[in-house]
């Protein structure tokens, strides 16, 4: 279960990040710091979700889904991003409403505070993108990608608490509006991840080729089959966490009919050993 471990790490992480910026921008003055606490609440929803998807994806393929059930994992990549788009709404609503209201001057405190979210938050981030690369795991990048608006929003943040302490400063009064005007674009970063989670899972839902980086290192693997001669042509479609194979290799042509069965079942199983590979099937061409 390397997928959950990975979201189990960033749910943990998140949760911390989430009980210090709310505490702190409650203690500390900040609604700006607020905000950006229920954005990483955002990041606990993702995790959850991907745990959640993770393990039913994950599921062997039974009489009902004969290629598993890794679709789910777009279903719940689909949730997340509406489920993020509410979230954005709502806070840039509390925000608009309560826009005129007596201005609080955060404490300095608070810029400490940020810079250990960003951190963090930016080392979470390149971890869970590095992840999805390498597993090759949407659901996982997905979540990469809003722990890393998370990084922006913070540095928005910095620079919001910044504006107001230096207007009280100064005594610039349009200054002091610099948390609440971070807090709103806070909610246009978040809108933007979750339109973006939602579109990709609606290209996935309809059939995602693999890149052919990955394609190649398979194409390889089918080579080393004793018998075929070359991979003609080699589709790999996406199916949540798994792999879909369709391969035409070339053998020699003077075989028996017998034995180019046999190249293809061998082709099969070689397929068939490697964990991501949940669907395969092996056209032959005779060579020439």
């Amino acid at each position: 279960m390397k997928l959950e471990n990975i979201m189990i790490r960033s749910f943990i992480v998140n949760i911390f990040l989430v009980i210090i910026k709310v505490i702190g921008g409650i203690i500390f003055n900040s609604y700006a710091l607020i905000a950006d606490g229920v954005h990483s609440i955002s990041d606990l929803l993702s995790d959850v979700f991907v745990i959640l998807g993770i393990r039913h994806s994950l599921k062997p393929a039974d009489d009902e889904h004969p290629f598993g059930h890794g679709k789910f994992e777009y279903v719940l990549s689909f949730i997340l991003g509406l489920s993020i788009l509410l979230i954005a709404y709502n806070l840039g609503k509390n925000v608009i409403v309560n826009f005129n209201d007596v201005i609080k001057v955060p404490s300095l405190i608070t810029l400490g505070i940020v810079v250990g979210v960003v951190v963090i938050k930016l080392y979470l981030a390149r971890y869970l993108l590095k992840k999805g690369k390498e597993l090759d795991s949407q659901i996982i990048s997905a979540s990469g990608k809003e722990s890393l608006t998370d990084v922006f929003s913070s540095i928005v943040v910095f620079f919001g608490i910044g504006s107001v302490i230096v207007g009280e400063l100064l005594d610039i009064s349009w200054l002091l509006k610099g948390d609440k005007v971070a807090s709103i674009i806070i909610a246009l970063f978040i809108v933007r991840i979750g339109i973006q989670i939602i579109y990709d899972a609606i290209i996935s839902m309809q059939g995602k080729s693999i890149n052919k980086e990955i394609c190649a290192e398979y194409a390889n693997k089918i080579l080393e089959v004793d018998g075929v001669i070359h991979v003609d042509h080699l589709d790999m479609i996406a199916y949540g966490p798994y792999y879909q194979a369709l391969v035409d290799i070339r053998v020699n042509g003077n075989i028996t009919v017998t034995a180019g069965h046999e190249i293809a079942e061998n082709v099969t199983k070689e397929l068939y050993g490697i964990e991501k590979i949940c669907h395969v099937v092996v056209h032959v061409n005779p060579e020439e």
